[in-house]
């Protein structure tokens, strides 16, 4: 299993003078460390973003105009939020409240991929799999330090968003730390003794990082406790009995005996089927000869609702690979896929292994380039009866990737 990832955020403005915010916050990684973890840390001050001008375009399937400015650092923010598994955000309390970091930031917190741009149309539901793509079935603790008051306020002031894109705080820990605060108002007083010193401080950080790291891969969302990035620990199952739940449209068994290579399944139901769509033309074209399936979920039909009803209406969108189906999401919740996240990519072995399962904030490059390697691994994927290919289309003129975005 590989590393977990633990990143810390520092919203503290100070660029020079000590900040007990990010003195605590590197402390967190050092707890996260022990148990594991590798980790970074970040600090919001050192990465210059473009104020939000409100144009609109992360909310109309457009990736942001102001990617193109020279002094805007967000993309490459986003590719160290893209790395974490987990986060350790840490700040102080000014006016009560966050420092203006944290709103420049979140008001430019949308995708900066391409692929995370593919939704029918941005409201409050889809907000998790948009602007939360970095951070869904992911964990997280926050650490807010005060000179006196105003760390209650500054904690509770990004909870509503985090519960809207599906991350999970496992950890809220706001700190008055009076004598031990690094502001010159304090730290030239006769008592002032400095962050360093606040053994209880530091000692609630590590915690604080030992908590999150642990707490990986359980999501208090319905992602049946499991992170999107690292998978359930299935890789490797014995899916013969799980693959037995699936039939074709002509109610026959899938057959994963013929041909050689590996073998993707696309999971979806039908509130995920342009995104399923988008993916299988992905990967058929980049993997022509790959023996490539589409997974039609289908939930609890109520009894006006025949199964016949259903196949005939999936055999009329003509779908370019072969479908079976999972009545009733027996398949589904066997091997324990959430049905609110993207569609699910599985990898199997001939020998029905489980070889890996993609998913969450995956981008279909990301998916393309692992199928690729498990192709290269396992061996050509040549098959007795290929799936038929998808013809090449071509890219739309806004997949360029801007510089420093997450591949």
């Amino acid at each position: 299993m590989r590393t977990k990832n633990v990143l810390g955020i520092c919203g503290s403005p100070k660029t020079t003078a000590k900040s007990a915010s990010e003195f605590l916050c590197r402390r967190a990684l050092d707890g996260a460390e022990e148990v594991g973890a590798e980790t970074r840390l970040v600090r919001l001050v050192d990465f210059p973003i473009a104020d939000c001008d409100g144009c609109g375009d992360c909310m109309n399937r457009t990736q942001c105009h102001l990617f193109k400015r020279p002094d805007d650092r967000y993309t490459r923010l986003y590719r160290e939020i893209r790395w974490a598994d987990a986060f350790v955000f840490a700040s102080p309390v000014y006016a009560l409240g966050l420092p203006f970091t944290w709103k420049q930031w979140l008001d430019r917190c949308e995708p900066a991929d391409e692929d995370d741009l593919e939704y029918q149309y941005y409201n409050y539901e889809v907000a998790a799999d948009v602007k939360g793509k970095a951070f869904q079935g992911k964990v997280a603790g926050q650490i807010v330090t005060s000179g006196g008051i105003g760390q209650e306020w500054a904690m509770a002031s990004l909870m509503p968003l985090w519960t809207n894109v599906k991350l999970s705080m496992v950890a809220s820990v706001g700190l008055s730390l009076v004598e031990f605060d690094e502001q010159p108002g304090i730290r030239t007083k006769p008592w002032g003794v400095g962050v360093d010193k606040a053994d209880f401080a530091i000692e609630i950080a590590r915690q604080v990082g030992r908590r999150v790291a642990s707490a990986i891969g359980f999501s208090t969302f319905n992602l049946h406790g499991t992170s999107p990035r690292l998978g359930g620990g299935t890789e490797g199952r014995d899916c013969r009995d799980e693959l037995a739940l699936l039939s074709d449209l002509s109610d026959r068994p899938i057959d994963t005996t013929t041909g050689t290579g590996p073998i993707v399944l696309v999971v979806a139901g039908q509130h995920k089927s342009e995104e399923a769509a988008r993916r299988i033309e992905a990967i058929a074209r980049r993997s022509p000869g790959i023996d490539l399936r589409l997974v039609a979920v289908v939930d609890q039909l109520p009894h006006f609702i025949t199964r016949d009803f259903v196949k005939e209406k999936i055999t009329e969108q003509r779908h370019p690979v072969p479908v079976v189906i999972d009545w009733d999401r027996r398949f589904g919740e066997a091997l324990d896929l959430a049905a609110n996240v993207d569609p699910h990519v599985l990898v199997l072995t001939r020998e029905a292994r489980l070889r890996r399962t993609i998913t969450g904030t995956n981008t279909t490059r990301d998916i393309v380039t692992e199928i690729e390697e498990i192709v290269r691994e396992l061996g050509p994927a040549v098959t007795t009866d290929p799936a038929p290919t998808v013809e090449p289309t071509a890219e739309p003129a806004s997949t360029a990737e801007p510089e420093g975005a997450t591949r």
